[in-house]
């Protein structure tokens, strides 16, 4: 019971994952630098979650979804927009999501490309030395299966059918009441076994299959003596 509920675990899913919509991702990287002093490196530590923010904003994915043609509307090109920065490093991670690999990566690189011209576009009339410059760091990685991971979902599901079989079949076997043994018969009547009939022995058998009981076949004896 135990193989046979992981089994059909796995099976399904497998059939599941066959069945859903394939998500690519990809991903590019913003850099962001400015003056680093003490005072500047703490303020641009500050400013990376702020240009994050603006990353996913309206107006890019507007620009975007126009450069493009997309024709999906700022609402759904934010909805595949995931934008983080990273102090570590000073850098804006920027990952895209879509049904088609291609398309991914045209998304995540017009997102950076439009960020970057909207920021210089800010900075214009701010001192040189106040500026953070935001420049893309290389080009989008390519982009990769993310949904659906048919491996890893067999597998747990495969687990999960494990643990269940060895719950239910534990459960089933708690509760069976049936007797089995000689020993289940003593603690179920509370009596002590004085002889046994063995299971399948030829002159029970043959009279059994006859229709004849052992009381009958000795009555019958007695009346033909």
């Amino acid at each position: 019971m135990i193989v046979l509920v992981a089994a059909s675990a796995a099976i399904s899913a497998f059939v599941y994952a066959r069945f859903q919509a394939p998500v690519y991702r990809s991903v590019a990287r913003l850099e962001v630098s400015a003056r680093f002093d003490n005072g500047q490196q703490l303020a641009l530590e500050r400013l990376l979650p702020q240009l994050a923010q603006r990353v996913r904003t309206t107006d890019v994915a507007r620009e975007v979804d126009s450069r493009l043609r997309l024709d999906l509307g700022a609402e759904a090109i934010l909805g595949k927009l995931r934008a983080e920065p990273v102090a570590q490093s000073g850098q804006i991670l920027i990952e895209a999501d879509d049904v088609n690999a291609e398309r991914a990566e045209s998304i995540v690189f017009a997102i950076a490309s439009v960020f970057e011209e909207q920021h210089a576009a800010r900075n214009q009339g701010i001192p040189s030395q106040d500026r953070a410059i935001v420049s893309l760091l290389d080009r989008p990685s390519s982009a990769r299966l993310v949904w659906p991971q048919t491996r890893a979902i067999v597998v747990a599901a495969a687990l999960l059918g494990l643990l269940a079989g060895g719950v239910l079949a534990f459960g089933i076997d708690y509760l069976d009441d049936t007797l089995k043994t000689a020993a289940d018969v003593e603690r179920s009547l509370g009596l002590t076994t004085l002889g046994r009939i063995p299971a399948g022995t030829p002159l029970l058998t043959a009279e059994l299959s006859s229709g004849n009981t052992p009381t009958k076949a000795r009555a019958g004896e007695e009346r033909s003596g």
